[in-house]
C-alpha cells in the first residue's frame, strides 16, 4: 500500500504543506499566512491548521496518513524536540513545537517529527531531486538567511546537538558585519537576501551608478530578486554585486569540500532566481580555492525540487522516522 505523509515547511510569512507519497509526488499543497507577530500559540496553531487542510485537499483522512514532518528555520536538540535558537524566528526558541503541534492536530496515532527546513530540504534532494547516485551532499538555502543541510550515506548527517549544517554562519572575516547570529563576519551577513540588499544600498550611496538609483532615492525597498533582475538587463553595478555574492559563496563550499569531501553541492531558494550569474562564479570561486583532490567530479547546481523541497523532504523524512 502506498504510504503518505504530511509534510509541513514553517517560514516567518508562510506555512506551505502537502501529502506526500513514498516516491516522493505531491498529492496536496496548501499555503497559508504564519501569522507570526501573534506568537508562538498562533504559530502552533497555523501549523496544525495547515496540515489538517492539506489532508483534506487530497481528500484523505487522517486514518491515512502515517505521520508529519514539519521543517523549520532554528537549531533544534535531537534527543528532546526543543527548539534551542531560531534567529530569524527567536519566539519558537525554547518551545517542544513537534510535541505541541501534535497535541493541536488531536490525533493520537500521528506522531510529528521536527527537523531544520535545510536539513529536510537535502534529504529531498538525495531521495528524489538532484543528486542521482550521489549519497553525500551539501545544500545550501539562500534567502532570507543562509541555511544549509548535509546528508552523508544517504543520511542526514546533524551532528552532536543537532549543530551541524549551519553553513551560514561559517566566518569569513572575524571583525566583520554583526549577523543575527550575534556573531561577526558570518557567511549570512554577506551573502544572503538582505545582505545582497544592503550591499546594493551601499553601493549606490557610494556613488556607483544602476538603473535603479532612483529607486532607492524614492524610498523603495530594493529587493535582491529587483537586484537580480536588473543585472540581467545588463545592470552592471546589480551584475558586479551578484558575482560578488558569488564570491562570497564559493569561499563557503571550498569550506565544505575541504571538510565533508561530498560529491556534490546544491543551491535553492528564492536567490537561486539570479541563475548562472551567480552559479559560475561560484563554480569559478570554488574551482580556484578547493585542492584538486577535493573538487574531483564535484557538480555544483541548482536544486530541481526548487520551493518544494522543503515540503517534500519534511513528508518523505517522516515516513523514514514513523518505520
Amino acid at each position: 500500500m502506498t504510504k503518505r505523509a504530511v509534510g509541513v515547511d514553517l517560514g516567518g510569512t508562510f506555512i506551505k504543506a502537502g501529502v506526500v507519497d513514498d516516491r516522493g509526488r505531491i498529492l496536496s499543497r496548501v499555503k497559508i499566512d504564519t501569522q507570526y507577530a501573534r506568537g508562538p500559540d498562533m504559530v502552533v496553531a497555523r501549523i496544525a491548521l495547515a496540515a489538517s487542510k492539506a489532508v483534506e485537499r487530497a481528500k484523505l483522512t487522517w486514518a491515512r496518513i502515517g505521520a508529519v514532518g514539519l521543517g523549520s528555520p532554528g537549531i533544534f536538540e535531537p534527543s528532546t524536540g526543543i527548539v534551542s535558537m531560531s534567529p530569524n524566528m527567536p519566539e519558537l526558541a525554547g518551545l517542544e513545537l513537534a510535541s505541541l503541534v501534535r497535541e493541536r492536530i488531536g490525533r493520537k496515532h500521528i506522531n510529528v517529527f521536527l527537523d531544520n527546513d535545510a536539513n529536510l530540504a537535502a534529504f529531498a534532494e538525495y531521495w528524489v531531486g538532484s543528486s542521482g547516485d550521489t549519497r553525500d551532499l551539501v545544500l545550501f538555502t539562500l534567502g532570507t538567511g543562509i541555511g544549509g543541510g548535509i546528508v552523508l550515506n544517504g543520511d542526514i548527517w546533524r551532528g552532536a546537538w543537532g549543530v551541524a549544517g549551519e553553513v551560514g554562519h561559517m566566518n569569513l572575516f572575524p571583525d566583520g558585519i554583526r549577523c543575527g547570529c550575534g556573531n561577526h563576519g558570518c557567511l549570512e551577513a554577506y551573502a544572503s537576501a538582505p545582505a545582497l540588499a544592503r550591499r546594493f544600498r551601499e553601493a549606490v550611496t557610494a556613488g556607483r551608478p544602476s538603473s535603479m538609483a532612483p529607486l532607492l532615492a524614492r524610498g523603495v525597498n530594493v529587493s535582491a530578486r529587483d537586484i537580480a533582475r536588473a543585472a540581467g538587463d545588463g545592470d552592471r553595478t546589480c551584475r558586479e554585486l551578484i558575482e560578488e555574492t558569488g564570491h562570497y559563496l564559493g569561499i563557503g563550499v571550498m569550506n565544505m569540500l575541504h571538510i565533508l569531501n561530498v560529491e556534490r553541492v546544491i543551491f535553492a531558494g528564492g536567490m537561486s532566481a539570479a541563475g548562472d550569474l551567480l552559479l559560475e562564479p561560484i563554480r569559478a570561486e570554488a574551482r580556484r580555492r578547493t585542492m584538486p583532490l577535493a573538487m574531483r567530479n564535484v557538480e555544483i547546481v541548482f536544486s530541481k525540487l526548487g520551493n518544494d523541497a522543503g515540503l517534500i523532504g519534511a513528508g518523505g523524512w517522516a515516513m523514514r522516522a514513523a518505520k
